[in-house]
C-alpha cells in the first residue's frame, strides 16, 4: 500500500513523523499521476482526492472518488474489497 500526494517528499517527510504513517508516501508535484488517473483538479483543488485499488497486473479493482473533505471508505470495508479481488 501506499499514498501519493503533489506536496514535496519535505512535508511528506514530515506529515509522516507526525502521524506515525506506516506506508510509503509518493510525492507527485508536477501531478503527472494524477493526470494519468484522472484525478487532476484545478488550481484551487489540484488534486480530487481518491482512492485506488490496483492488482498486480496494473489493472484498477476499484475507485473511489470524494470531494476535498472526503471521507472515505473504513479500512474494514476496503479489506472486505481486497478479499473479494
Amino acid at each position: 500500500m501506499l499514498g501519493i500526494s503533489p506536496q514535496d517528499v519535505d512535508s511528506h517527510e514530515k506529515w509522516i513523523a507526525k502521524e506515525n504513517f506506516p506506508f510509503a508516501l509518493l510525492a507527485d508535484v508536477d501531478l503527472t499521476v494524477a493526470e494519468s488517473f484522472g484525478v487532476k483538479g484545478n488550481k484551487a483543488v489540484p488534486v480530487k482526492r481518491s482512492v485506488f485499488i490496483v492488482d498486480e497486473a496494473g489493472v484498477v479493482r476499484y475507485r473511489y472518488q470524494g470531494t476535498v473533505k472526503a471521507i472515505f471508505k473504513k479500512p474494514k470495508a476496503l479489506a472486505k474489497i481486497l478479499a473479494e479481488l
